[in-house]
């Protein structure tokens, strides 16, 4: 297509409300973006991945796809944050192709995965966490996100070196690396964009 003739929506950028997270982001999530989010095990971020999805399904349809915790688990935590609706999907799940087809039935318009560590495919015969599964994972999600319009959230862990998912594999092909870091001993955290090709 000529330039010229690229039509924009209104509205590309889908506010959280949460004020913080919206002006790291460049003013909101955009559509068709893929957000990696790292940390520390244990410093919150599933705590903020269910508390934006908690403010993003009140116009969007939300998948949250967790390959650590059960059901119950995430019901809990909700239920301690007070967070509740009926545009929010659960989907607890491993396998890539799996959620890609589930992807493909509910329609999201927000997926989070939770984490890209613990993703893997048959296609591929590594063991999930590796450098393979974990590249191919993210590329797979970035094509589906692209071509139906969804924000993809991927949660990459921290390891003792300070990178996502042993070598810095993701942080290349995502659109926003987030680091979310603090003490887990306290009650504040900073969240800070190491790349972001949507904002500052």
């Amino acid at each position: 297509m000529k330039l010229d003739d690229i039509k924009m929506g209104s509205e590309i950028r889908v506010k959280t409300n949460i004020s913080e997270l919206d002006r790291v982001l460049g003013g909101g999530i955009v559509d068709g973006s893929l957000i990696l989010l790292g940390g520390e095990p244990g410093i919150g971020k599933s705590t903020l991945l269910l508390q934006i999805c908690s403010e993003i399904s009140k116009t969007k349809r939300v998948l949250y796809v967790s390959g650590e915790e059960s059901k119950g688990q995430l019901k809990l935590r909700a239920d301690r944050l007070g967070i509740s609706g009926d545009s929010i999907y659960l989907l607890t799940e491993t396998d890539t192709d799996a959620v890609l087809e589930e992807c493909e039935r509910i329609k999201p318009e927000v997926i989070i995965i939770d984490s890209v560590q613990t993703l893997s495919s048959m296609r591929f015969s590594s063991a999930p966490g590796s450098i393979t599964q974990v590249r191919e994972g993210a590329m797979a999600f970035i094509s589906y996100g692209k071509s139906a319009g969804a924000a993809v959230f991927l949660v990459g862990h921290v390891n003792k070196e300070g990178s996502i998912a042993g070598p810095k594999v993701l942080e290349h092909i995502v659109d926003a690396v987030l680091y979310f870091e603090g003490d887990q001993h306290t009650s504040y955290r900073i969240l800070r964009a190491a790349k972001n090709r949507f904002g500052a």
